[in-house]
């Protein structure tokens, strides 16, 4: 698999991803632990596709992804049922009362991941999620750049 240049604040973004992804806090993602991400990131697969993931995904074939596995698919540009539009005026919409533009409350949105994505995350697992995230100096979260990670500039 060929590097993958990222800045240190995007390889920062992925740690803290793949941290929360990794539910048994082993250093690795197990197969079911990938299901998750890609049940998180709106993409439907079949036990077949998950399969074939995996076997692009796990570059020693070692049955785990290791984080240096994970930042290179992560940083590939993705094929997603939504654009960067799309997911920045969903941000905007949860983003109301007073926020500067680009920021979201972190209470806002857990709100609102809660409300949207309970069948998939647990409150407490989204609690945490949002935890991870840096917060600018005005105490809220900067969600362009967190869009970046996943839809591109």
């Amino acid at each position: 698999m060929a590097k993958v240049e990222l800045s240190d604040a995007e390889v920062k973004e992925f740690r803290e991803i793949f941290d929360f992804m990794d539910r048994d806090k082993g250093g690795t993602l197990g197969i079911q632990e990938i299901k998750q991400l890609t049940d998180m990131l709106g993409m439907r697969i079949s036990p077949d596709e998950l399969d074939n993931i995996m076997k692009q995904i796990d570059a020693d074939n070692s049955g785990q992804v290791d984080f240096d596995e994970f930042l290179q698919v992560m940083a590939r540009p993705q094929q997603l049922p939504y654009t960067r539009k799309d997911v920045l005026r969903a941000f905007a919409m949860f983003a109301k009362n007073g926020e500067p533009e680009g920021y979201i409350n972190p209470e806002k949105l857990e709100e609102a991941l809660i409300a949207h994505c309970s069948d998939k995350h647990s409150p407490e697992e989204i609690v945490r999620l949002v935890s991870c995230l840096e917060l600018a100096p005005n105490g809220l979260i900067e969600y362009k750049s967190k869009v970046n990670l996943f839809v591109g500039k």
